[in-house]
């Protein structure tokens, strides 16, 4: 059947937006209703269910033992550690309810998510790795989230296939790098982003295998620049020690003037690198992906944050790859998934819809905690006739209210929104969250005024680091917060000549998330004098880079 583009107005905010021809083929194939909300606000909901990086002190209401947990006390449900949860001494199959067709669905589904135990952080398959969360196939990591198949990476978010990173965000394959973002490739590489391929080198941006270089933007293949600029093997290394990047007041000064070098530079319309028919940007590798952020290796996706490894055919959805397909509106679909629909946290699992934290089960609807079950409703395990049956009179229900193929209702998240990495993306004060449905958490998180280490007493240099730093408590100078160095982060200062951050790492990560720009297109018109090209592009008109098409940036580039 063929199907014209659709004007609609978003039941949410109220705004225009198109639902447009292709789009609707997908919504018959996996068997929804199109959706009745526009695109921010389908992702402002999803992201409102996922904690990432917001922990409390909770005790494991199993064994009692305390554990570092994504749910505060005022969360007035179970909450078990990592071990009671994923132990065989139970299931989220003894907490099964019959399906009554008549009490609405999704009346039946809360009283179900309320009483499933939850855990208290998600990860799997990854030792010397406890303090991470919605992460897998880790070793000896520390507080990284999001992230898979790393080793010795200590606060860090989304990276995959690195080792001994620190402070690092949407990396893939890098060892050594610290402060950096949206980095592949890459070796000993600090205060950088968007750079492939490159080694030994501080503060570049969008940079292709460069070696040796300083506060660069736009290079290819490069040795020994700094601010662009060529210089003899000699001179560049004398010129590093003057700038004394190696000390905390020597970055500072030297941040501030790489930051006004880069306002002189043009810019790419978007980080895309090997993209065909795609806009979007942060994409390598990627094949006709719409509207997706952060992509690669990915190919036929719309509408989507964080699509990679081997994820197709996926819409509307906030974390999807390593080998994932037909995936609709869900948020965190991991590892070997096929045909999820509005799903949060499920991984290894194929026919599974309306369902959260279940795990290496398949054809399962409205299910809460299950672990490798098959032909379940509301817990309740059937055989395939009887399965198939009352899932037919569900979703008959649904689409008949228009409900099927929309995601959970806010009162269903387990979160406050400030909680949440929505806050980041769409930020509200209390006041308007809780006008627009979400909760907020007022529970106060982390330590105040307990610093042993003052910040007039910091070192410069880490050679004069003269004390035990990892036993200190130091004071963050933007937040106030409190916060320490563990010894594996303490021995990765050391190693690349650090010195000993003034920021707590949720401020550091701040930044660099800030640093990305929100995950929305403009369409603009290239910048380069004399040019008509248009594009779709992440600037905002009233951001102050000089943003060039595709073709004026290649004649840019060194």
């Amino acid at each position: 059947m063929e199907h014209k583009i659709e004007n609609m107005i978003c039941r949410n905010c109220k705004k225009d937006f198109i639902i447009e021809s292709d789009d609707f083929g997908f919504y018959e194939k996996v068997g929804v209703n199109a959706p009745l909300s526009c695109p921010d606000c389908r992702a402002q909901l999803r992201l409102s269910f996922r904690n990432e990086r917001t922990f409390y002190k909770r005790k494991c209401d199993k064994c009692g033992k305390d554990s570092v947990s994504m749910y505060s006390q005022s969360k007035h449900f179970a909450v078990y550690c990592y071990d009671c949860w994923f132990g065989d001494d139970w299931g989220g199959e003894d907490f099964g309810l019959d399906y009554n067709p008549e009490v609405p669905f999704f009346e039946q589904f809360k009283k179900l998510w309320q009483s499933v135990p939850k855990a208290s952080l998600i990860y799997m398959r990854s030792p010397g790795s406890d303090y991470t969360n919605i992460s897998a196939d880790n070793k000896n990591c520390y507080f990284i989230v999001e992230s898979s198949n790393n080793e010795d990476s200590i606060h860090s978010y989304w990276i995959q296939e690195c080792r001994d990173v620190v402070d690092t965000s949407f990396a893939s394959k890098c060892e050594l790098t610290y402060e950096s973002d949206d980095c592949y490739n890459s070796y000993k590489l600090l205060y950088s982003k968007g750079c492939h391929d490159c080694a030994t080198s501080y503060f570049l941006t969008d940079c292709k295998g460069c070696t040796d270089c300083i506060g660069c933007i736009n290079l290819r293949n490069k040795s020994n620049y700094i601010f662009n600029e060529t210089y003899s093997k000699e001179e560049y290394e004398q010129i590093k020690k003057d700038l004394e990047i190696n000390t905390f007041s020597g970055v500072k000064n030297f941040r501030e003037k790489y930051e006004d070098f880069l306002k002189k530079q043009p810019r790419k319309f978007a980080e895309i690198f090997q993209a065909v028919n795609s806009t979007g940007s942060y994409m390598k590798n990627v094949k006709n992906c719409k509207s997706c952020f952060h992509c690669y290796e990915a190919e036929d996706n719309k509408y989507g944050v964080h699509i990679w490894r081997n994820a197709k055919d996926t819409m509307d959805c906030d974390t999807a790859g390593r080998n994932v397909s037909l995936i609709y509106n869900s948020i965190n679909a991991g590892i070997d998934n096929s045909n999820l629909i509005c799903d949060a946290l499920c991984w290894t699992c194929s026919n599974v819809s309306y369902s959260m934290y279940c795990f290496n089960s398949n054809n399962c609807f409205g299910c809460v905690g299950l672990r490798k079950k098959n032909y379940c409703i509301l817990n309740k395990q059937y055989g395939k006739e009887e399965y198939e049956n009352i899932l037919n009179k569900i979703k008959s229900e649904l689409k008949q209210k228009g409900e099927y193929g929309e995601f959970f209702s806010k009162d269903l998240s387990c979160f406050g929104y400030n909680e949440t990495p929505a806050n980041e993306q769409f930020p509200l004060s209390k006041e308007e969250a809780l006008k627009q449905g979400f909760k907020w958490e007022d529970t106060e998180r982390g330590t105040y005024n307990k610093e042993t280490k003052k910040i007039e007493d910091m070192p410069e240099s880490f050679p004069e680091v003269d004390f035990d730093a990892t036993k200190e408590i130091y004071v963050c100078v933007s937040c106030s917060k409190n916060y320490k160095v563990i010894p594996n982060e303490l021995l990765f200062y050391k190693k690349l000549d650090i010195p000993l951050p003034r920021l707590c790492p949720d401020c550091r990560h701040y930044r660099r998330i800030e640093s990305r720009g929100p995950n929305k297109l403009w369409h603009r018109s290239c910048m380069k004098e004399g040019c008509s090209n248009e594009f779709e592009t992440s600037y905002a008109p009233d951001r102050p880079e000089i943003v060039y098409c595709e073709r004026c940036y290649q004649q840019e580039v060194a």
